[in-house]
């Protein structure tokens, strides 16, 4: 393997004693390749070394010894082992282990280039820093880094090695390894357990098949031969090309047998598990199903698709790949610690009656929602007048919801979680650790597709982390619009380290564009949600609005026909140069119309024909909207009082002629204020009709005469009074149906959220019923197959009759 094989530099071997004191972050690597990741699954990893990771605590050495005995010695893979073991006893386990076999056994100390058929030792209070063709070591706490070297290895293996890498539990009296393993699972890896009954110690194993994330539980005489077969089969898989793009429908006569295959196989997922994937990335499809290609010793489609048809518990574990319900406390620490920073934006300019909202999109088993929780929590003690908090937390995983609910954790969370906020958020079981109560009831966790459910709204922050991973680019475009619409403005949107919103950069401007937290863009008009492909109702009734507001909608079966009955052809807009035909009436009626501005009840300008733009003027300092600061100065005093003419009278309201002047020529300008209540309550429509004149004459004639005008002024200002009167009154009692409104929407909530407590309860209920008939179903399916297979393997001819 050369030194670019994992696309980034190695650390200088001067610079090891220094980093060698530096505890690294246990996501350290994918922090580090997160900008290269093209997928949960990287493509650059399967060109790689197959590598596979061995960990294990008390007892695991006679099962190392018996795994390298029955192991060859050119399988072409390279083999690390971590175990807890006290210095004495480590340093002789190179010696103890070459007996087993004939491949060279090392310990690494420092940094060594890995090389095929050769075993690696790491050893105790050890992590990897890189690995870029190298294992290279560095120091870990003493106090943590024997809990949890295995699972540290583990991350480091799954972010380097992907689909190459192995994860293999072995004996053990902890709970190290069970995160690490899950992450395997998440990158394409394999992950086996041994046997519990033949471990002389099985906590390890246990906690690790516990997860549901170990493909394989085998005995130690076993496994060397299944490694073997599976990562040579990988190779020769036989799959479509992952360019393109996903299609489920009818299949196109291409003769493509491995494109209707790919078909069939997902539209038999849907039928039988109701999982739709068509906007998931095709690359990520074919990767898992690669990966259950290996697991399962196949090499084709057509021959997956039947053993899945005979094998009723395969779709479901398809299912669970793709899913891949992977996440852990804090991930990627450096990104939460710049997270962190941003909490007291989100609490800024709110008191006690106000909300912090959290939505948490993908939550899977919960860490990720719990530690913003924490973070939330330890920002609210240095608060006096604390906002209420709320954090909704969505996945599409009920059992991972389930497990969330729970939240209960292996002891390996301790890789991720301080000392401090171990014993301040958490309490420790049998099982290990459960998240205390009061962190518990901020979260609220339901189960909710992103991009078909209704998102929430009024949202202060969004973390929405590798997720979007998955997601084929139509569907992360929709993805960014729904949670763009989720957003308050100046909230927060946190992404995983794969992650940008590259796609939708119009809807958000980056805060951390290292760390991936982005702010909104305030838009003028929110962007109508793209619907998904798919034959659903709301999917076509969206399409037919979008197309009515383009004025492109027809009928049903209506074709594209252009020439009519009566032997004339219809032209088309475009043939005359606009987009419709009711651009073309609004052109001409903005021709021939005289100018003219539509106000709201505020006198506010809501819109304007192009022409009547001449009428206003802005002067310096602060912007204005209402018309009368905005029309030109000599027409401000008569609007004012035509405006409120109007609003006493039923009739357009008309002022005298008045004198201005015009793009530099004098000109007398009558304004009329006519109201729209038929159409739309409360508008008024303001016109300006110009008549030219050659001097002033004309227009001081025009204008009343002195004593005329003074007594216009007085009973402008008398109006003006009442008008204030009625403004004031109007005003006081507004605040006082206000008020009680206020007092009777606080009840209700009340209500609303004591039914919400019960139908979580309900849910709860629901949900154990549920896994009850989901128990039921998997049995009477396994029954099935019992007989099937006892009627394919039974040679005696049967006929069944009614």
């Amino acid at each position: 393997m050369d030194s670019e094989t994992f696309g980034r530099g190695t650390e200088p071997a001067a610079a090891a004693g220094d980093e060698a004191r530096i505890e690294p972050s246990p996501d350290h690597a994918e922090e580090d390749l997160g900008d290269i990741v093209d997928d949960a699954v990287p493509a650059r990893s399967y060109s790689m070394l197959p590598m596979v990771g061995l960990g294990g605590s008390a007892g695991a050495i006679p099962s190392l010894q018996a795994f390298f005995a029955a192991m060859p010695p050119r399988s072409g893979m390279a083999f690390v082992v971590v175990i807890h073991l006290a210095a004495d006893r480590d340093r002789s386990l190179p010696e103890i282990l070459g007996r087993s076999t004939t491949m060279p056994v090392t310990q690494v100390t420092d940094t060594a280039k890995v090389q095929p058929d050769h075993v690696y030792i790491i050893p105790p209070g050890k992590a990897i820093r890189s690995a870029n063709g190298h294992l290279h070591c560095t120091d870990l706490t003493p106090d943590r880094g024997r809990r949890v070297a295995v699972d540290l290895f583990f991350r480091t293996l799954a972010d380097t090695h992907g689909p190459r890498a192995s994860a293999v539990v072995l004996s053990g009296a902890d709970g190290d390894g069970a995160i690490g393993l899950k992450r395997i699972k998440e990158r394409g890896g394999l992950t086996i357990a041994q046997d519990p009954d033949e471990a002389e110690f099985d906590s390890m194993p246990r906690a690790a098949i516990a997860t549901g994330m170990v493909d394989w539980v085998l005995r130690l005489a076993d496994m060397p031969a299944r490694l073997a077969s599976y990562h040579d089969i990988l190779p020769r898989l036989r799959l479509p090309p992952e360019e393109g793009e996903l299609s489920l429908g009818a299949p196109k006569p291409t003769g493509d047998e491995l494109e209707a295959d790919l078909r069939e196989i997902l539209a038999y997922v849907r039928g039988r598990t109701g999982r739709d994937f068509s906007y998931y990335k095709r690359a990520t499809i074919l990767r898992r199903i690669a990966r259950r290609l290996g697991v399962n010793g196949i090499e084709a489609l057509p021959e997956y698709l039947a053993f899945m048809r005979t094998h009723p518990g395969e779709a479901g574990a398809l299912v669970k790949d793709l899913l891949i319900s992977v996440t852990n406390f804090f991930r990627d620490r450096h990104a939460f610690d710049a997270l962190e920073k941003q909490i007291p934006a989100l609490f800024a300019r709110k008191g006690p009656n106000d909300v912090v909202r959290v939505w948490v999109a993908g939550c899977a088993t919960g860490e990720e929602a719990y530690s913003i929780a924490m973070l939330l929590a330890e920002h609210a003690r240095t608060i006096d007048a604390l906002p209420v908090m709320q954090i909704f937390a969505t996945d599409v995983d009920e059992e991972a919801i389930a497990a969330a609910r729970d939240a209960v954790y292996p002891p390996a969370i301790a890789a991720d979680v301080s000392e401090e906020r171990l014993r301040r958020f958490f309490t420790r079981e049998h099982r290990g650790y459960r998240v205390r109560s009061e962190v518990r009831e901020l979260v609220l966790f339901a189960v909710h597709d992103l991009l078909r459910d209704s998102p929430f709204s009024r949202i202060d922050l969004v973390s929405c982390r590798n997720l979007l991973i998955y997601l084929g680019r139509e569907a992360q475009a929709r993805a960014f619009e729904t949670l763009h619409f989720g957003l308050r403005h100046g909230g927060r949107i946190f992404l995983g380290t794969a992650e940008t919103p590259d796609v939708r950069e119009d809807l958000f401007s980056a805060i951390d564009k290292k760390h991936r937290i982005y702010e909104p863009r305030l838009l003028g008009r929110p962007p109508l949600l793209a619907p998904l492909r798919g034959p659903g109702a709301p999917a076509r009734t969206l399409d037919m609005h979008e197309l009515a507001r383009q004025g492109a909608v027809r009928p049903q079966g209506v074709g594209n026909t252009s020439r009519v009955q009566h032997g004339w052809s219809r032209p088309s807009p475009g043939d005359i140069g606009v987009s419709s035909w009711r651009e073309l009436h609004l052109r001409l009626i903005e021709r021939l119309a005289p100018p003219s501005i539509i106000v709201n009840e505020s006198h506010g300008i809501v819109h304007l024909s192009e022409s009547a733009g001449r009428f206003l003027r802005f002067a310096g300092g602060e912007p204005s909207v209402e018309l009368v600061s905005a029309v030109l100065p000599a027409l401000s005093l008569d609007l004012r009082t035509a405006l409120v003419r109007a609003r006493e009278v039923q009739t357009s309201v008309e002022s005298a002629p008045i004198q201005v002047t015009i793009d530099g020529s004098p000109a007398l300008v009558v304004m009329r204020v006519s109201r729209a209540d038929d159409l739309a309550p409360g508008f008024l429509l303001v016109t300006f009709d110009p008549h030219p004149t050659d001097g002033l004459g004309d227009g001081a004639a025009a204008r009343p005469a002195p004593g005329a005008r003074e007594r216009e002024l007085e009973s402008q200002i008398e109006e003006l009074k009442w008008h204030l009167r009625d403004v004031t009154e109007h005003g006081e009692t507004t605040a006082q149906e206000l008020k009680a409104n206020n007092e009777e929407l606080q009840a209700m909530n009340e209500e609303l959220r004591s039914a919400t407590e019960e139908l979580e309860t309900s849910r709860e209920e629901l949900t154990t019923v549920n896994q009850e008939l989901k128990s039921n179903v998997e049995e009477l399916g396994r029954s099935n197959a019992d007989l099937q297979t006892l009627m394919a393997s039974t040679a005696i001819a049967t006929v069944f009759l009614d």
